[in-house]
């Protein structure tokens, strides 16, 4: 059997973790980034339920303004009733009361209906401080999680890259540039062949590639592939 054909098989599978691992540590970003969203996202309904309790509590403040300052005017008419002369004065000084009045009576139901929204806006809030803080405790779990992958994946490639480098070292070189050369376009860049059919490409080979590669003399590739292919048989023994 062509010599280091095995080994090219071993060294596949070395590149196909490196890739995997690679993969994974180069999708650790977006995680993170993904994290912060839900982090902004939290912290800016939490914003927003803090403002409609800020905006419910100036509502019922501005109602109870205009409530003392139309008691204030309604006031300074009743006090003015002993003082008109003509019928005509008193009566326009009644329908200046009547509309304090009404104002006041407005003023009232605005206060009532600022009450009940902060009321609301308090719970709303509430329950959005307790959402943030069931939030904030899950990404920061999520952050811990990805910090603590990244360290395990670097150890991994750190690892891998060592036994594939070392696995390098002893391949013929004529053998590794083809093996490089297939593996930029295909991965795994080896096949196995089982039942007559590469297990790359599910594509059944040729009976003349066959005889050929069971007899190990020169490297088949898979003619549909291109892998570089190698008998289950060949795997075995010595």
């Amino acid at each position: 059997m062509v010599e280091g054909l095995r080994e090219l098989v071993d060294l596949s599978r070395f590149d196909a973790e490196l890739r995997t691992f690679e993969e994974e540590l180069a999708g650790l970003p977006g995680r993170r980034a993904a994290v912060a969203d839900r982090r902004a996202e939290s912290l800016s309904q939490l914003e927003a339920a803090q403002e409609a309790v800020t905006e419910a509590e100036q509502a019922q403040r501005r109602a109870e303004g205009e409530a003392r300052d139309q008691e204030a005017v309604l006031a300074r008419l009743e006090g003015q009733q002993f003082q008109v002369k003509s019928n005509v004065a008193y009566t326009a000084l009644l329908h200046e009361m009547d509309q304090a009045k009404g104002a006041i009576s407005e003023a009232e139901t605005r206060i009532l209906e600022a009450m009940e929204a902060i009321e609301q806006a308090r719970a709303a809030l509430a329950a959005a401080e307790e959402r943030g803080r069931s939030i904030e405790s899950h990404l920061v779990e999520e952050e811990r999680g990805c910090d603590e992958r990244e360290k395990v994946l670097r150890e991994q490639i750190s690892q891998v890259e060592e036994r594939r480098d070392a696995l390098r070292g002893r391949l013929d070189e004529v053998l590794l540039a083809r093996y490089d050369k297939i593996a930029a376009r295909r991965s795994p860049a080896v096949a196995i062949v089982a039942k007559e059919t590469c297990l790359g490409c599910r594509v059944g080979i040729p009976p003349q590639a066959a005889i050929e590669m069971r007899k190990g003399e020169v490297i088949i590739t898979c003619g549909h592939c291109q892998r570089i292919l190698i008998h289950e048989d060949q795997l075995e023994g010595p």
